[in-house]
């Protein structure tokens, strides 16, 4: 099984794409190279495929603390899992039940009411999970730029210290423990692990 992850920017559009472009080019490719893992079209719309897709959560989530850390920017995903039955050299060119998940979930956004949804062979497994997401996002959404900010630099150096993060950011370790705290960080690190233990039912 893999995850495709379908997407696209809410509020692009009120700001140059030179502003966020670079930003979510960077993030895509931290995943793989486009065009085999990852393309935009549609100009502020994605398709990101993830191997494993125990990393599926990870890579929604990282995603939307880069973009919402350029306020106001924020994201809308649909992370699909399932099969890949026929690959080509581009992502979009693709097909197979993760896709066709992944396109589904997507078209069900808007009526979900959330901007993050996730979409399997398992119905039983979709409820629970988008249900924790649900809650998760009353979180997620409130994040601020400067909170998203220091989410992200969390999760792309899991094994830093919060001194060591705050170096990067030129802040203290106290200023890191703060916006870490005001962003619940550990409450979205709990749902990240609850879905490793969950994902291992469906693989």
């Amino acid at each position: 099984m893999i995850a495709i992850i379908t997407g696209d920017l809410v509020g692009s559009q009120n700001m140059s794409p030179e502003i966020w472009m670079k930003v979510l080019k960077s993030e895509l490719d931290s995943w793989g190279k486009s065009p085999h893992t990852w393309e935009l079209y549609r100009g502020d719309s994605f398709q990101l495929k993830i191997q494993n897709i125990s990393q599926a959560m990870e890579a929604g989530i990282q995603l939307k603390a880069a973009l919402k850390s350029i306020s106001p920017l924020d994201v809308r995903m649909s992370i699909g899992l399932g099969e890949e039955n026929y690959k080509a050299e581009k992502i979009l060119e693709s097909n197979g039940t993760a896709y066709v998940h992944s396109g589904e979930g997507f078209e069900a956004l808007e009526k979900s009411k959330q901007n993050i949804l996730i979409k399997s062979p398992s119905a039983s497994f979709d409820r629970e999970i988008n249900m924790m997401l649900k809650l998760g996002l009353k979180i997620m959404d409130r994040w601020t730029a400067t909170s998203a900010k220091m989410i992200y630099l969390a999760m792309q150096h899991p094994k830093k210290t919060q001194k060591q993060l705050g170096k990067l950011e030129n802040i203290s370790q106290h200023a890191v423990s703060a916006r870490l705290s005001r962003a619940d960080f550990d409450v979205i690190q709990e749902f990240q692990n609850y879905f490793l233990y969950r994902i291992k039912t469906l693989q």
